[in-house]
């Protein structure tokens, strides 16, 4: 081998390793933008599920409270049933008693 083949092999030889070197930088680039694209779509999915979550949230405490009424409600009716039963009870009673009391 001459020295002239010599270096004509290491002319290639730099110029092959600029190139790689182009592709290897070309190929991070694209890889920086990629993860940056996939943190992107990681963001606005985590917005939409907090939008989407605070909707439900809110919709759960109405109706959290609106049960909570109804339970209310619910039980001041049974209370007043009740109270009319055992009222309703007392007075048959004491008609039964009046009725059948000797006198």
């Amino acid at each position: 081998m001459t020295p002239e083949d010599a270096d004509t092999i290491r002319t290639i030889a730099r110029e092959e390793i600029a190139a790689a070197e182009l592709r290897i930088a070309a190929v991070t680039t694209a890889q920086d933008h990629t993860i940056e694209a996939l943190h992107d779509m990681q963001s606005e999915i985590l917005r939409g599920i907090e939008a989407f979550a605070r909707g439900n949230f809110a919709r759960m405490v109405r109706l959290e409270t609106a049960d909570a009424s109804t339970t209310q409600r619910l039980a001041a009716i049974e209370e007043r049933l009740l109270a009319l039963e055992t009222r309703q009870h007392l007075n048959q009673s004491r008609r039964t008693v009046l009725q059948y009391s000797p006198v």
